[in-house]
């Protein structure tokens, strides 16, 4: 049999995903972005850490965080070499019915929002924080394959 190149996957099965954890954003000024994260979004804070490798910890629902950390922190004081960079796009949810409130909210704080439908009549909201990422707001009531994502956790 001819090779493609690929190597013959293990034969130990991977490790089930079993949901989110974490995302950590490289941000130039970690005060700035926390209030932004936290005064603009209402993420809560969960932990901020001190000394040499400064960051804070936001909780995002469901168990999953949202760690905040100055380019001091990354590189060689992170674990396992954590490089920064930039993030295109990651999506937090809220419920449906908070979308238009939240656009609300944030335009009377002088925010750019915008928002998109999408085809099964999901809705998001789509802004920038402090270091350019794009924050989506997403208050869709059903998953990629059509099937209903049921109401957030709080």
């Amino acid at each position: 049999m001819e090779s493609t190149g690929t190597p013959e996957p293990p034969s130990v099965p991977p490790s089930p995903i079993v949901g989110f954890y974490e995302l950590a954003l490289e941000v130039a000024d970690l005060e700035e972005s926390e209030r932004f994260y936290h005064d603009l979004l209402g993420l809560p804070v969960v932990d901020r850490w001190s000394g040499e490798r400064r960051a804070t910890v936001l909780g995002l629902g469901g168990n999953g965080f949202l760690l905040l950390w100055p380019p001091e922190t990354g590189g060689a004081a992170a674990i396992h070499g954590g490089r920064g960079g930039s993030h295109v796009h990651f999506a937090l949810r809220i419920p449906p019915e908070a979308v238009d409130p939240t656009r609300a909210r944030l335009e009377a704080l002088g925010v750019p929002v915008e928002t998109f439908v999408f085809e099964r009549g999901d809705r998001a909201l789509y802004l920038d924080d402090p270091d350019g990422n794009v924050v989506e707001l997403s208050g869709f009531v059903t998953f990629w394959d059509g099937t209903s994502l049921g109401t957030p956790a709080p």
